[in-house]
């Protein structure tokens, strides 16, 4: 239907329903939320940041589908570094009071267990196989049994109030964003593919910038709107359980889809992720962790995640 389209088109009409159907996605999911009672940090660490990561998934899992695992890893990888220093940096700096309050050892231990956790199977498989991509998907589960299980009595006591919403509208929603979301992803990629070749770019340095920052919009939406709203949790929790997301599934369900790891060019993509791309994604996953702990907000914090953002995407460049 939009095979006709000039790839610069198809790219931006890819973003938009990404970002729409994300942003409906998100809305019938805190809908859901409300219905059940659920805390603010609950839903930004499950249901909205499955939500804001859809397209991750879709993206890497039709990239890896065609062949194309540079883009697959790039777009998670990628996604993960805009998450902390695009989204955070933005929102911190527009209000501070986001980057005032220290993440919990829960949501730290698994930001960084899920980077560990590919960079072993990268070592140990050379690629992604259908093994590994299954034990990332397992561990996805074991992140959000383990979430349900030590939900605090912090957590209980800052539920949202039960609404009275109609579920069924709700879960419409859900399936009507979704289905936007798949088609916005397939367009994005079909795009992003035909303006690298043109460049002369690799898959890699498209998925790492161009297609990541398209696919971080819901994330950075959904951070500004909770800031706004005074839900600054939501924001926070959003950003980890993305970045969780990303690593464990998107990364994950790629290799089932279609394992990587037996070319020189797999090869040569598998030690570039691992020696600079996943450091780097550790090292912003580190500046989230420990700049609300420095002292006092500031505006300054937030400029520091987009300066640090900005730099990373020269350096890709």
């Amino acid at each position: 239907m939009f095979e006709d389209l000039p790839p610069a088109a198809a790219l931006l009409l890819g973003l938009i329903l990404l970002v729409k159907g994300a942003d409906w996605l998100v809305d019938g999911g805190v809908k859901i939320a409300r219905r059940l009672g659920v805390s603010p940090i609950m839903i930004g660490l499950t249901i909205v940041a499955w939500g804001t990561s859809l397209p991750e998934l879709v993206v890497s899992t039709l990239a890896a589908a065609e062949g194309r695992p540079g883009l697959s890893l790039g777009n998670a990888l990628g996604s993960n570094v805009a998450n902390i220093g695009l989204v955070l940096g933005a929102t911190g700096l527009l209000l501070p009071a986001v980057l005032g309050k220290p993440m919990r050892a829960r949501e730290t231990g698994w930001l960084f267990a899920s980077v560990a956790a590919l960079g072993v199977v990268l070592l140990l498989e050379g690629g992604v196989g259908r093994l590994g991509g299954g034990l990332l998907i397992g561990l996805f589960l074991i992140h959000n049994l383990h979430l349900w299980k030590t939900s605090s009595a912090e957590d209980d006591e800052e539920a949202l109030p039960k609404g009275q919403g109609v579920m069924r509208k709700a879960v419409a929603l859900v399936v009507v964003s979704a289905v936007a979301v798949a088609l916005g992803a397939e367009l994005t990629v079909n795009g992003a593919e035909a303006i690298a070749r043109s460049m002369g770019v690799s898959d890699r340095v498209i998925g790492l910038s161009v297609v990541a920052i398209g696919t971080s919009l819901p994330e950075l939406a959904a951070g500004v709107a909770s800031a706004l709203k005074g839900q600054t949790e939501i924001g926070i929790g959003n950003v980890v359980g993305s970045n969780v997301f990303n690593v464990i599934v998107a990364v994950g369900a790629a290799g089932v889809v279609r394992p990587f790891g037996d070319s020189e060019a797999d090869a040569a993509l598998v030690e570039r992720v691992l020696w600079f791309d996943l450091p780097l994604v550790l090292g912003f996953s580190l500046a989230a962790a420990v700049l609300p702990r420095v002292g006092p907000p500031g505006k300054w914090m937030g400029g520091a995640l987009l300066l640090g953002y900005v730099a990373y995407l020269f350096v890709q460049f």
